[in-house]
């Protein structure tokens, strides 16, 4: 699977596949392409106001293999459908909430047209990182009465009246509000039913934590060693996420290279300092949105609708800090089995060019981290370090408010 993705052309990953396909029945591969089919409006857009879709892929098209799509490229033109979804941010909820919320107020030009790109019939939005983030936090009573009203506005915002937005520049829904208000609450009793399940809360905090640890790292070694090269911190981390994590995390690798090098002038750290006595609550914040992003590669293995063969997410926001975040690791391509659902994501370029500044030190890196003996021992050490997440924040904690003296 590593070996197509990493395919120098499309040809050789269709020569690749075709050679293994008895090995590869369940393997499905998506690839960023200048040509082939859109995945729907999951792709890139910016609007005017600063607001963004950004998708994994740094195309607006992509090419996709698998043993259907395969057997009818033999036959000739395949054709298959597609589902998709955006996932609207917390931040966008926060911004677009006094809009959704009946008041009827005049919108900012630049609102009316994200409004205008939603509420079309044929995009797709969901608030997935808004149910995630507040799944843990249902047994507090301001907590669910907040969640309510901005369920409320969620399905307001599914139902836009478009002719009245479009010619009146104000928000209303096309339903009455005793429906808003029923569906408001079918869909707070679905996050109350989840928040019982013990299996998806175990999972939503383990995710969460993987990315609140590398986050915790890369400003622990920024703020005790800043004078340090950036190829040592990079060592730093590596180590750390190969020691203590036994998972290399190309994302969030990638992400602490921007940071060891531009510090503050990164805008997603633009508030992480030292003696900032609200530091830890901000990382947990930035934390959330790192989860989101990395979420989208896992909700590439989801199962579409009946009638589609391939699920392509993406993400709205207003945060252009985060914006930044995700446009610094855009994919080439993605490979899961759809018996393990674990997606292979493989970024747009050299990835050891993060790691490393010249070939010597690629070549360490190589060596130290990926040969196959480390990924061996990674493997066998996994399920314990998954286990131990907590006291690994706990640690982590402490020496972020050791090194911001706070």
């Amino acid at each position: 699977m590593a070996r197509i993705c990493n395919a120098d052309s499309l040809g050789e990953a269709l020569f690749l596949y075709k050679a293994n396909e008895d090995a590869l029945r369940d393997c499905k591969f998506i690839f960023a392409a200048g040509s082939g089919p859109t995945p729907g409006f999951a792709v890139n857009k910016n609007f005017r106001g600063g607001a963004a879709v950004r998708s994994l892929f740094g195309t607006d098209r992509v090419v996709v293999l698998d043993d259907a799509t395969v057997r009818e490229m033999e036959s000739g033109d395949t054709t298959f459908a597609i589902d998709y979804s955006i996932s609207l941010d917390t931040q966008a909820f926060s911004y677009l909430t006094p809009y959704l919320a009946g008041n009827h107020a005049r919108l900012p030009e630049d609102f009316q047209e994200v409004f205008e790109f939603i509420a079309r019939d044929d995009v797709f939005v969901d608030p997935l990182p808004y149910l995630r983030e507040n799944l843990g936090r249902l047994g507090e009573p301001k907590t669910l009465d907040h969640v309510f009203r901005t369920f409320r506005a969620y399905e307001v915002l599914r139902t836009i009246d478009l002719p009245w937005l479009q010619a009146r520049g104000e928000v209303r829904s096309t339903l009455p509000d005793s429906d808003l208000d029923a569906r408001a609450q079918r869909l707070l009793s679905r996050q109350l039913y989840d928040s019982q399940d013990e299996a998806l809360m175990r999972e939503l905090k383990r995710g969460y934590h993987f990315a609140y640890i590398a986050l915790l790292k890369m400003v622990a070694i920024q703020l005790s060693s800043g004078d340090a090269l950036t190829n040592e911190k990079m060592l730093k981390f590596s180590e750390f996420a190969d020691q203590r994590m036994a998972t290399m995390n190309a994302r969030e690798t990638a992400l602490a290279r921007a940071y060891f090098e531009r510090g503050q002038k990164l805008a997603f750290f633009g508030k992480v300092q030292s003696k900032k006595q609200d530091l830890i609550e901000q990382l947990q914040n930035m934390a959330w949105d790192l989860w989101h992003v990395r979420s989208m590669e896992q909700a590439l293995v989801l199962k579409p609708s009946a009638h589609a063969r391939f699920f392509f997410p993406a993400f709205l926001t207003f945060d252009k800090r985060l914006i930044e975040v995700i446009d610094l690791y855009p994919l080439k391509a993605c490979a899961f089995s759809t018996e393990e659902g674990q997606p292979m994501p493989f970024y747009d370029g050299d990835w050891f060019d993060f790691v490393a500044t010249d070939e010597s030190g690629k070549a360490h890196f190589k060596e130290r981290f990926y040969s196959s003996e480390a990924i061996a021992s990674r493997n066998a050490r996994r399920p314990a370090a998954s286990s131990s997440l907590l006291s690994v924040v706990t640690d982590l904690e402490n020496d972020v408010r050791a090194a911001a003296k706070i």
